[in-house]
């Protein structure tokens, strides 16, 4: 990849951003299942509960993030108030949330949805978005930057089991002190000046993002069926992976040897998404955004099918990475289909409001995928999950991106009838 100077040192910094977010967070995130249950002594159905909490928030907070982001364009303010309150995260876990949610389940649940909604679960999205404007912004591919979001994962991964077994707290204080770092790196971020294409951020459009675009959306057939075909996979997606930690460590003798296994096995997966996401784009470009959506949504449906088959230990570790492919093709495709077929000024609007809508699934779906954990076992649940997946993956192939071909089509015609004065 040959790049100018000043261009090279925006994805250096961008990159080293993502780096040090998904890095700060992975020290918490990957083992929270497993910290509400073995620490604080939840149930699967409250867990559900917990996790169905958190959705809630960043269902109400992502589209409320997405018309910021399209309002401020490259600026960078909102980016630099997640990362502030991602700065609280140790303070928040030890010494608010656990106690909240030993003494006062709801309370703790609520005030835990309105952070970690807001410092992650919102917060990833508004990263992740504003990486694609300024890739876009600087002439780089948006995988080539996300990928380096994988290698912080991986990174965080290789230690935050045994930190886990040791002190639950020492990874909050990991996450707290990286995000230290991201606002420290996201201050020397070049948002202004020669150099940015702002018309790959724009369309060539002048005009600020208003009410009256954000209501012509919602009337586009082609973003209503974007988003029920790629709300249904990430449901079956996100709602088996947030409990899947749990799953994991029954494959071994006790939980401390698994939540070993748990930090390595996610080091490899992140190392396998972090090579896939550096590839998957020249994929992508060859088949087309939708057929790589199409592709996500099949393979997601194998993983959880092959997760429920899985009988041994190196089976599911065999297994689980393939996790890092199905993100590599969603986050990618998800972006190149919605330049491709929107308003290039939406798209951090839009790309919020389909996380909305993912999270909206996943708040119905987590209690009751938790009563069939308790009930049912995690492999039985994985399997009804998975051929779930690969249904909406086979209505996909049918409907997805055809309404809006046929919005253009008329779109094209009422125009020629304007031009022609008919």
């Amino acid at each position: 990849m040959t790049m100018a100077v000043s261009n090279r040192n925006a994805y250096i910094r961008i990159s080293l951003c993502l780096f040090l977010f998904y890095f700060s967070w992975s020290a918490t995130w990957s083992f929270l299942a497993i910290w509400l249950g073995d620490n604080i002594g939840l149930s699967s159905v409250n867990i559900g509960y917990v996790l169905s909490v958190n959705a809630l928030f960043a269902l109400i907070i992502k589209p409320v993030f997405g018309y910021i982001m399209d309002k401020l364009g490259l600026k960078k303010n909102l980016l630099l108030c997640v990362a502030i309150c991602s700065v609280f995260a140790a303070p928040f876990f030890i010494f608010i949330y656990q106690t909240l949610l030993q003494t006062n389940l709801i309370a703790g649940m609520f005030i835990g949805g309105l952070y970690l909604g807001t410092a992650y679960l919102a917060g990833v999205l508004v990263f992740e978005s504003y990486a694609d404007r300024y890739s876009r912004a600087w002439g780089f591919e948006f995988g080539q930057v996300r990928m380096w979001g994988s290698a912080g994962w991986a990174v965080a991964s290789v230690f935050s089991g045994q930190l886990f077994n040791i002190n639950p707290h020492l990874n909050f204080i990991v996450t707290s002190a990286g995000t230290v770092l991201v606002f420290l790196v996201l201050l020397s971020l070049k948002t202004t000046g020669e150099g940015i294409d702002w018309q790959a951020v724009n369309a060539a459009k002048k005009e600020k993002v208003n009410k009256q675009d954000l209501g012509l959306l919602f009337h586009d057939a082609g973003f209503w069926v974007l988003m029920l075909f790629y709300g249904g996979i990430i449901w079956m997606m996100q709602s088996a992976e947030q409990q899947f930690p749990r799953y994991f460590v029954t494959f071994f003798a006790d939980h401390q040897t698994g939540n070993s296994a748990l930090g390595y096995m996610g080091f490899v997966q992140s190392a396998c998404e972090f090579a896939l996401m550096f590839t998957v784009p020249f994929l992508i470009n060859r088949i087309g955004a939708r057929n790589g959506l199409l592709l996500a949504g099949f393979i997601i449906g194998l993983r959880l099918i092959l997760s429920a088959y899985a009988t041994h230990p190196w089976m599911i570790i065999v297994i689980k990475p393939i996790y890092g492919l199905e993100m590599s093709l969603l986050l990618v495709s998800i972006f190149k289909y919605l330049a491709a077929y929107f308003d290039k000024r939406l798209t951090g609007t839009i790309y919020m409001v389909l996380g909305c809508f993912n999270y909206l699934g996943i708040t119905a779906i987590n209690p009751i995928a938790g009563y069939f954990y308790d009930k049912h076992g995690f492999a039985d649940t994985y399997l009804v999950m998975g051929g779930m997946a690969w249904i909406i993956t086979l209505i996909g192939i049918k409907v997805l991106g055809k309404q809006r071909k046929l919005i253009q089509s008329s779109a094209s015609q009422r125009d020629g009838k304007l031009l022609r004065g008919d």
